[in-house]
């Protein structure tokens, strides 16, 4: 007597596994532990794998990317992927003008990556999964420090632009033909939306709640050999203020909601903080092959892939990334490792 064939996978004529009738529960848990590029993959297999990647409750695994320099060649973006230790190649939409010496990719959020041309002076944001694009107003040719964006959801987003020599910061948000000029006491380094509201973090490390009446926390320390501050919000929604001490070595605050006051912490639980010149964000560590909790991802001065252990105040290489010679052409020039951005895919 022959065995029989388990319940919903039949075999086909040529005597192979029909892999379309595998239970629905089987491949929502295949599904969730895909990475985003394997389970786009997967759902065009077949049209009963796609059916089952439409049910909400069933979604891939979300990793943190770094986003690597442009390849010489317009084949598209390159990612490496932390927790699988590879990289990823995306193609973007409308290639030929991203990679044709003219667009260079200046901030991240919530799955979106935000373009500038310094050639006609435009910027525009591009879902790099999703393939989707947004033209924003046209902000003119002039070098800026930092392009971020603020909110990214169906029915809003905000976008803020940063000035390394002029105080204040632009801002245009869905619906607008156009920026609005916001001033500022200093040079600003950083600016994130908070529980609804804006904060800046300024040069000398002041960090203010744009509101009424104005509040402000100043740094209890000026350098500027190592500049580098940061806000990041956690999953849970409270506000971390990173600060570079020296080349190898951070500092963290989280903002006390009682007292609302910054408390200085070598502990952020099962947390990792990634940071960069043009963008950070908070990610759980937990259930990630390769992630280290309570560590600060950082590209040093040699371009490699650091992590800094807050608990014991240690530097880990994480992995020496190969990502070539830095770009040098006439339309935008920067350090190199300042060419690199933390992105977290995403399809919607």
């Amino acid at each position: 007597m022959s065995a029989k064939v388990p319940r919903r996978q039949e075999i086909t004529s040529s005597g192979m596994a029909d892999w379309a009738t595998l239970q629905t529960d089987i491949v929502g848990i295949i599904i969730k532990k895909l990475a985003i590029p394997d389970y786009i993959r997967f759902r065009a297999v077949c049209t009963s794998w796609n059916h089952v990647c439409k049910d909400v409750s069933y979604s891939p695994r979300v990793d943190p990317w770094l986003m690597l320099p442009q390849n010489p060649h317009p084949l598209g973006a390159q990612f490496f992927c932390i927790p699988e230790k590879k990289n990823q190649n995306i193609r973007l939409p409308s290639t030929a003008s991203f990679f044709g010496s003219v667009w260079a990719p200046v901030g991240s959020l919530n799955g979106w990556l935000i373009y500038f041309s310094q050639t006609y002076g435009t910027m525009q944001l591009v879902n790099p999964i999703s393939g989707s694009q947004i033209q924003l107003p046209p902000i003119g040719r002039r070098t800026f420090a930092k392009a971020k964006l603020l909110e990214m959801n169906e029915r809003n987003f905000i976008v803020a632009v940063l000035y390394g020599d002029e105080k204040g910061y632009k801002i245009t948000r869905k619906g607008s033909n156009n920026w609005s000029s916001v001033e500022s006491k200093h040079i600003l380094d950083d600016i994130i939306k908070h529980r609804g509201r804006l904060y800046t973090c300024d040069m000398y490390g002041t960090v203010e709640l744009w509101a009424e009446p104005p509040r402000a926390w100043p740094d209890e320390e000026v350098t500027h050999q190592w500049r580098f501050r940061c806000l990041v919000e956690t999953p849970a929604g409270d506000l971390v203020r990173v600060k570079r001490q020296s080349q190898n070595k951070f500092a963290v605050c989280t903002l006390d909601k009682g007292t609302f006051s910054w408390v200085e912490t070598d502990n952020i639980g099962d947390l990792a903080l990634f940071v960069s010149h043009y963008n950070s964000f908070c990610f759980p560590a937990k259930d990630h092959p390769n992630l280290k909790a309570n560590c600060i991802y950082f590209i040093d001065i040699h371009n490699n892939l650091c992590a800094f252990n807050l608990e014991h105040s240690t530097k880990e290489l994480v992995e020496t990334l190969e990502i070539g010679p830095g770009r040098n052409d006439h339309y935008y020039r920067r350090p190199q490792r300042d060419q690199l951005l933390w992105f977290i895919p995403s399809l919607k």
